[in-house]
């Protein structure tokens, strides 16, 4: 029995060490090539220049669409290290962006593995390494990429409550301190932790609470450090931004129904981006909806944690419903985590129920994996990311120096949004760059190139660059470089001092 006991764990490592190589390679697969940088690509790298160049100690991270409000500065103190590793580069912020994804994967199995069995562990190990969905969210270099982490251990955490264990209540108070951090739609999701309280019938002990509190502060001293410096202004902007109506639609029914519209789109692009199943969508939901009430009559979840996970779901769907924000996507991504529990329990149903079911889960994650490696590997990407751009900058920058130029300007070609993601590039070449109407020489660059195609001297992918048309006289040209370099002085939208 032990021998047979030893191999069964030897192969259960085997295979979570397959599955967490699966998520290093999706998520690493041309990360270069593939990975974007548009504006919020020069905002990070601006703010982490701000800190490690112009020695800026910031409590602050970039403002957010909510006027007013700011995300806080941990992401970018994160992101230093590799910055500093790649002599500034922007491509070190992959880095720990890529690890945060892998330990993610390595998070579902952890916490599966803790709540249910190690099978569970590996089945929601695997969907979060394959499924392209969670693939290309956790390849965004952007404070929100850490949604994913934060999710599996708050559920790792709500779950734990509903039990009457207490004991993770310190990583409740790490969780909500972060939120500030990396985005304030993950606070909606905070309204099951008193139904958790309540349905654990029992009170935690002052130990946990008393470290809870302490955790808790000390997690948001940035934040309350800002928020006294600043006479509280934030919290003043965010109870502005609930009672001021951002679109015509009101708050109410019709607001719920697109509520359900976005969370209907999030659960299909789970679990089946980029197909569009010829399908009801609703169905899907409705089918994910019902199934922990299966999975309680199965024994799989208790009445507890069913009733928890409901509360949160549409606790999160309501809070949106009768707020004015205008809706996103992104607002609805902390419960995805309850979807893939829940079909992560029922694929154990049928793993263990027969031999039948066995194989049956078997192929359908078999299918799964080979669906979409072969997307991914086959997917033809549009060249306009990170590389194009600093191609593009490069290019400017060689040219404008075997010219001789002292600085140079810029115009853009472009559809609104997307003249942006070259200022870091041209502060990393230690380029002079100015205004059009300075007087300096204009490099005009182009995208896609299909604007401007008879014109285009340089391209990279879909970015192309057209050359000045003329030189401007040796006395304008002087005064004209003369003064401050526009690409340091002048704004950056969502970036403040």
């Amino acid at each position: 029995m032990g021998r047979i006991s030893k191999q069964l764990q030897q192969r259960h490592i085997l295979l979570l060490l397959i599955i967490l190589g699966l998520s290093l390679f999706l998520r690493t697969y041309q990360i270069v090539d593939r990975l974007g940088f548009d504006h919020d690509g020069d905002l990070f790298s601006w703010i982490v220049k701000d800190i490690v160049i112009d020695k800026h100690l910031r409590l602050i991270g970039q403002l957010t669409s909510a006027d007013g409000i700011f995300i806080g500065p941990l992401f970018y103190y994160m992101l230093i290290p590799f910055f500093l590793l790649f002599r500034m580069d922007p491509i070190g912020g992959v880095v720990p962006i890529t690890a945060i994804g892998v330990l993610t994967t390595l998070s579902y199995y952890i916490v599966f593995s803790q709540l249910w069995n190690r099978k569970a562990g590996l089945i929601g190990a695997f969907f979060h390494a394959v499924l392209l969905s969670s693939v290309y969210f956790d390849q965004r270099v952007v404070p929100s990429t850490l949604t994913n982490l934060w999710t599996i251990w708050y559920f790792y955490t709500l779950i734990n409550i509903a039990r009457g264990n207490f004991r993770p209540l310190w990583l409740l108070g790490i969780l909500t301190g972060l939120i500030w951090h990396i985005h304030i739609a993950l606070f909606p999701a905070l309204v099951a932790v008193p139904f958790a309280l309540l349905v654990a019938k029992k009170r935690p002990d002052k130990k946990a609470v008393v470290l809870f509190v302490i955790i808790l502060i000390l997690t948001s001293l940035p934040l309350l450090a800002f928020e006294v410096r600043h006479d509280f202004s934030q919290t003043q902007s965010l109870i502005q931004n609930f009672k001021t109506p951002h679109n015509v639609e009101s708050p109410g029914i019709s607001k719920l129904n697109h509520v359900i519209l976005k969370v209907t789109g999030n659960v299909v692009r789970l679990f089946f981006y980029p197909q569009n199943p010829p399908f009801n969508h609703k169905l899907l939901l409705v089918a994910l909806l019902l199934s922990p009430v299966l999975l309680n009559t199965k024994k799989l979840l208790s009445f507890k944690e069913v009733s928890v996970f409901y509360v949160w779901i549409f606790g999160v769907m309501m809070f949106f419903s009768f707020s004015s924000s205008i809706l996103s996507e992104y607002y609805f991504a902390n419960i995805e985590v309850i979807f893939l529990a829940s079909c992560s329990l029922t694929l154990l149903f049928l793993l263990n129920s027969s031999r039948v079911g066995k194989y049956l889960v078997l192929g359908l994650l078999g299918i799964i994996l080979v669906k979409n490696m072969v997307f991914l590997v086959t997917y033809e990407i549009y060249q306009k990311g990170y590389s194009e751009r600093k191609a593009i900058a490069n290019y400017i920058t060689s040219d404008s120096k075997t010219k001789g130029y002292p600085c140079v300007s810029v115009s853009y070609i472009t559809p609104p949004g997307e003249n942006v993601g070259f200022r870091y590039f041209f502060w990393l070449n230690k380029l002079h760059v100015n205004q059009p109407s300075s007087g300096a020489p204009v490099y005009t660059i182009v995208h896609p190139i299909e604007l401007a195609p008879e014109n285009i001297t340089f391209r990279s992918g879909q970015i192309g660059v057209i050359l000045p048309e003329r030189m401007p006289p040796e006395e304008s040209l002087k005064k004209s470089c003369s003064g401050e370099n526009a690409n340091l002085t002048d704004s950056m939208f969502g970036f403040t001092r």
